[in-house]
């Protein structure tokens, strides 16, 4: 039976009610977490890219987009690279380093002059998985690089002092060739443990660095580890505890092997914002590595303890 002129406008005024209600909740939702819904889309769009491998071309698209996107906010980004051997033979690395309001810079020596207080870091490659050539590491680790860009576009808008203090670097080659890193054969840490070398020489050092792996899982749990500088770890618990998000954040029962290892050693006192129990999940280093295990509410909570951290430690 035909529904009579009056029924269907009744009909159509009820579903635009129902698709307005619709799109305000999905609104809604994210202005809940509107700081981990940019780095979501950060991060989709990195992936996107594809592979991000040591080296590859991949990881140059990855570094133009993230030199794009800083430079909206006012970063200049430069490059160190390095050619190292590893257990495939010799490979190219690069890093990206971004200073704000350093328009002059043109190149990781002239970045390295300028003094900073802290670093914040991440590394962007992706694992060479011979039997996953398409691996993408959404969490380990485009999730990090992508909310470094969103600290670094708030720091720039809202705290631009605290930014002129702030080295921010994505490490390539943090992911080893052999299935696991090892520091008796040097395979993984590449970019971190280059970088780190140039610690040496600078005068000042950098006060602190935060370095960020895996923190933006739907499921967050982040485990530093048991040997963390102290009082960047009771930083973490002061920010994660004016959040109220203090069940996120923990402790691990022993040291990690991550990029924060070598800036250690150079004496630049670090700690390693990283996912817990990674090494048993079933997701790392494997297929499941995708946006699917990526949420935006985690990654507005690592936005809200590392940008506050940041704020604590920077004046």
């Amino acid at each position: 039976m035909a529904l009579s002129k009056k029924s269907r406008v009744i009909a159509i005024a009820i579903g635009l009610i129902a698709l307005a209600g619709f799109l305000g909740f999905c609104l809604s939702k994210q202005d809940q977490h509107p700081h981990g819904q940019q780095a979501y889309d950060h991060t989709a769009a990195i992936l996107a890219i594809g592979p991000r491998t040591a080296g590859s071309e991949g990881l140059k698209k990855a570094h133009r987009y993230i030199s794009e996107e800083l430079k909206k906010s006012g970063w200049t980004t430069v490059t160190q690279t390095v050619e190292r051997d590893t257990p495939v033979g010799k490979r190219t690395f690069i890093n990206l380093i971004a200073r704000y309001d350093a328009a002059g810079i043109k190149t990781f020596e002239d970045a390295a002059k300028l003094p900073a207080k802290g670093i914040l870091s991440a590394h962007l490659d992706s694992k060479e998985i011979p039997h996953l050539p398409n691996f993408l590491g959404a969490d380990d680790a485009a999730s990090a690089c992508a909310l470094m860009i969103v600290i670094a576009e708030t720091l720039a808008k809202e705290n631009p002092e605290l930014a002129k203090q702030l080295e921010l670097v994505f490490f390539d080659g943090e992911e080893a060739f052999n299935k696991d890193m090892s520091l008796e054969t040097g395979d993984g840490l590449y970019g971190s443990r280059a970088y780190a070398i140039t610690l040496y020489q600078r005068d000042p050092k950098p006060k602190f660095g935060i370095n960020l792996d895996m923190v933006g899982h739907h499921d967050l749990q982040i485990a530093v580890p048991a040997d963390s500088p102290t009082h960047l770890y009771h930083s973490l618990q002061r920010a994660a505890a004016k959040f109220g998000v203090q069940k996120h954040f923990g402790m691990a029962d022993g040291g990690i092997l991550d990029d924060h290892y070598y800036l250690n050693k150079a004496g630049v006192p670090t700690i390693d914002i990283i996912g817990a129990d990674f090494h048993d999940s079933h997701w790392w280093h494997q297929e499941g590595d995708t946006m699917e295990l990526i949420s935006a509410k985690s990654l507005d909570i690592s936005y809200q303890v590392t940008i506050e951290m940041l704020r604590e430690l920077l004046p």
